[in-house]
């Protein structure tokens, strides 16, 4: 059921590359800030040869009348990663149900700023929209859907995304400025190096992981017992290559489109961490929207948001099997509760700076 879904979505995506007043800003030679996609030609090829399926669904909306609204949608990911594909097809949906008056413009690769600058922009008006995963700088409490273990499946992801929690949280940020929609979650971030095979907390013990900087991640692989280093992601490579590194964690998709796996050997599903990114918008643009105006958005946003986990959940299989077919050795865990336990102290001291009430509501969804 779920395939079916996403290749009929994915139809969607293809014809919106093509549907009139849907623009992708694709920049001339320029790889993605994050990790790329690599299934998403092989997929888009599959939609289409399902003919008809991904038809914009829904009745037509009249011809234009009133002013053509125009979105520039920003985000860091290449124009063959799902996150391009969802904003093609949020693209399509919202030109076709508003007759044309709605053109979302969707931005990859990074061409209007980092994930901090995305961030700034939509704050400040200077674009309508972006999708990042930094407005827990700006607000505390969206780190809470990112502490360790916090999550027990991609179902449990997709309950709280259609939640009161997930409403409660992403309205925190209405006082900054930010009219936040959605989540899109990255996906499980696992544990690999090129050292041994880690089963237990206790093989973490002397490992340099890289993190990224995130304190709530470092914070959770301390308490694992891995020592930790904060570096860019475009280093990692040559990192791991020469020793200054043991190891990285990242979703498998990333290990793999980003060639981790042709240094480190072994990667253990940990899922110490599922990451969000935020769908939102500029709060005065939105508010300078009708209620029918906003009602489409937060429709076909919300559709987005579920079409984005369709596919990150699909990717998080099809790229672990890259990695075994790539020599990599996958260790699962049948047991997480070591894992559980280990990163209490993590808890005890976020719980005193977010709500420790949101977390546990959270954590009850899926557990």
């Amino acid at each position: 059921m779920r395939k079916s879904r996403i290749a009929m979505l994915l139809g969607a995506a293809v014809i919106a590359s093509m549907f009139t007043g849907c623009t992708s800003k694709a920049p001339a030679g320029t790889a993605g800030t994050q990790a790329v996609s690599e299934n998403t030609k092989e997929t888009d090829s599959k939609a289409q040869e399902e003919g008809k399926a991904g038809e914009t669904t829904g009745t037509e909306a009249p011809a234009p009348s009133g002013e053509t609204i125009v979105i520039k949608f920003g985000h860091n990911y290449s124009v063959d990663h799902p996150a391009e594909i969802v904003g093609q097809w949020m693209s399509s949906q919202l030109a076709g149900k508003s007759g044309g008056r709605i053109v979302l413009e969707t931005y990859p690769s990074g061409q209007l700023g980092t994930s901090n600058e995305l961030m700034n922009s939509v704050t400040n008006g200077t674009i309508e929209s972006c999708v990042t995963s930094t407005f827990g700088t700006i607000e505390k409490n969206i780190y809470t859907v990112e502490l360790p273990y916090l999550f027990s499946s991609f179902d449990h992801v997709k309950k709280f995304m259609h939640s009161e929690e997930s409403t409660q949280l992403l309205s925190l940020l209405d006082a900054k400025g930010v009219h936040a929609n959605g989540w899109w979650p990255v996906g499980w971030r696992n544990i690999g190096n090129n050292k041994r095979e880690v089963k237990t907390p206790a093989d973490l013990k002397g490992l340099l992981i890289r993190a990224f900087d995130n304190e709530i991640l470092i914070d959770t692989l301390k308490a694992l017992g891995a020592n930790t280093t904060v570096m860019n992601v475009s280093e990692v490579y040559v990192a791991l290559q020469t020793g200054a590194l043991d190891g990285e964690e990242n979703p498998f998709l990333n290990t793999y489109t980003m060639s981790f796996f042709e240094i480190e050997k072994y990667k253990t599903e940990t899922h110490h961490m599922m990451n969000f990114d935020v769908v939102a918008f500029n709060q005065k643009f939105w508010d300078s929207l009708s209620a029918e105006d906003q009602k489409l958005i937060d429709e076909v946003v919300a559709e987005g948001c579920d079409m984005y986990a369709d596919l990150v959940a699909e990717s998080d299989d099809k790229y672990r099997g890259l990695l075994e077919e790539g020599g990599v050795q996958i260790t699962p865990i049948e047991d997480y509760t070591p894992w559980i336990e280990a990163v209490k102290p993590v808890y005890e001291k976020w719980e005193k700076e977010l709500d420790a009430d949101l977390i546990q509501g959270v954590k009850d969804m899926g557990w």
